[in-house]
């Protein structure tokens, strides 16, 4: 009778025992659930996703409805891009479609960085970024106007301005954000000039963190 009450211990033991881990387990399950608020910080990484280019004056596309492909690396609250398209730019001095390829491959990636200040939204899910642009400077070479002629050296520098509503959303690790070409001042063998006939140019981001 004894041993029979001993393993009916025993047994109840074992019982509890299993329904406490089994309650650890899942409260370590849960805790690796809960949503973790969204900071400053949590902006930061490496994006993969797309720009559209538009000239807002003549409401033209530069690009697909699924835009350019583009990569950046967002890291002491300023945005990396490897590569901004500048073809559109280019054209605004040489016109000739043919000529802006040759210089815009010569030119190869052109990178652009764009500081921002963070502000983290009151729910803690997603971040405001009111971004600062510098302007963009770019040199090249156009071709000789005529053989045997020689190669004419430009600098452009292009000015940058921001939309409102760039933005990092938490929960979906999406990176959204818009600026705009406004001017172009190019330097031709030491004479500066406004661009007059440049439209406005916008660039509109749509990215995504790797691994998310």
């Amino acid at each position: 009778m004894k041993k029979l009450f001993k393993a009916k211990i025993i047994f109840m033991a074992m019982l509890m025992l299993g329904g406490n881990m089994a309650f650890v387990s899942c409260s370590d399950d849960e805790g690796e659930n809960l949503p973790t608020e969204t900071t400053a910080a949590s902006v930061y990484g490496e994006y993969n996703g797309n720009v559209t280019i538009a000239a807002i004056s003549t409401n033209d596309t530069e690009n697909s409805d699924e835009g350019t492909a583009v990569s950046a690396t967002v890291e002491n609250d300023t945005i990396c891009i490897d590569s901004i398209p500048v073809r559109n730019m280019v054209m605004a001095v040489v016109s000739d479609e043919t000529e802006a390829d040759r210089i815009v491959k010569e030119m190869g990636k052109v990178s652009y960085k764009i500081g921002y200040k963070p502000t983290v939204n009151a729910a803690k899910d997603s971040v405001m970024l009111a971004l600062d642009p510098k302007p963009l400077q770019l040199s090249f070479k156009t071709a000789p106007q005529e053989e045997g002629g020689d190669s004419v050296a430009v600098s452009m520098e292009v000015k940058m301005s921001s939309a409102d509503g760039a933005n990092y959303e938490g929960k979906t690790t999406n990176l959204k954000f818009v600026f705009s070409a406004d001017e172009i001042t190019v330097d031709n063998d030491g004479a500066q000039s406004t661009l007059p006939d440049f439209n406005q140019t916008t660039f509109n981001f749509s990215m995504k963190k790797n691994g998310r």
